[in-house]
C-alpha cells in the first residue's frame, strides 16, 4: 500500500498546482492532499487509520504512541496576490452554512503547500475560531504567525509520557532537555498559547 501511495505521490508532484487545478476536481484535489499526508505521516512512524466514510470531522487518526491525534488535512495550490498561501479552516457547509473547526471535532490541522511540498501542523488552540489560515514558505520562519509551525511534526510527538514512541523518525526539541525529566520543554507550546490568547474568542471572554 505504501508503494503505491509513493508511487501517486511521486507522479503528483512534478505538476504544478495551476495545472492541479484545471484539471482536477475539488473532491480530487483533496483526496490528492490525503494521499499525500498518508504517505508523509507513516514515513516519519507515525500509525495512520483512515475513519470509514465521511461522516467524522477528521480525516485521520494518527497515532503517536502516547496518545491518538485527530488531523484535518487541508491543502493550497498557488499563490494569493500578496504572495500568500491560505487554508480554509472551515468544515463542509451544511444548510448552505460553513462551520468553524472546534475542539470536539479536531485537534489541529495539517495544511499542505503543494506547489512547495511543505507541511503545517497547526495545533486546533492556535488558529480557532479563525476561518483562514495565511502561511509563507516562501520566506523566512519569523514572516508570519503560523510559520513556528512548518513542518512541526515535532509537536505531535512531545509528550509528559513516558510511553512516547520514540521510533517516530523527526526531530524533537524536548529531547534537549534531561531525557529522564517529564517536562516538556518544546518552544511551540509557548507558541500556541500566545496566538490562542490572541483570538477573537479569548479576547472577547476577557472583555466579559
Amino acid at each position: 500500500m505504501e508503494t503505491l501511495i509513493a508511487q501517486i505521490y511521486a507522479e503528483a508532484a512534478p505538476l504544478d498546482g495551476r495545472t492541479l487545478i484545471r484539471h482536477r476536481t475539488t473532491k480530487s484535489l483533496g483526496e490528492l492532499a490525503e494521499l499525500a499526508f498518508l504517505y508523509k505521516a507513516a514515513t516519519l512512524g507515525f500509525g495512520v487509520a483512515k475513519p470509514l466514510g465521511d461522516n467524522e470531522p477528521f480525516d485521520f487518526i494518527l497515532n503517536a504512541g502516547h496518545r491518538l491525534w485527530r488531523v484535518q488535512v487541508k491543502s493550497t495550490y498557488h499563490q494569493g496576490k500578496s504572495g500568500e498561501y491560505s487554508f480554509r479552516a472551515v468544515r463542509a457547509a451544511t444548510a448552505g452554512k460553513t462551520r468553524t473547526y472546534t475542539p470536539a471535532a479536531i485537534d489541529l490541522l495539517a495544511g499542505w503547500v503543494m506547489p512547495l511540498d511543505v507541511w503545517y501542523i497547526i495545533p486546533l488552540q492556535a488558529f480557532a475560531p479563525r476561518r483562514t489560515l495565511a502561511v509563507y514558505p516562501h520566506r523566512d520562519p519569523d514572516a508570519g504567525q503560523f510559520e513556528p509551525f512548518r513542518e512541526a511534526w515535532c509537536l505531535l510527538a512531545c509528550s509528559k509520557e513516558d510511553a512516547s514512541d520514540r521510533s517516530l523518525l523527526i526531530d524533537r526539541p524536548c529531547e534537549s532537555a534531561d531525557p529522564r525529566s517529564s517536562n516538556c520543554n518544546c518552544d511551540l507550546k509557548d507558541v500556541v498559547a500566545r496566538l490562542q490568547a490572541q483570538s477573537p474568542d479569548h479576547k472577547s471572554r476577557r472583555q466579559r
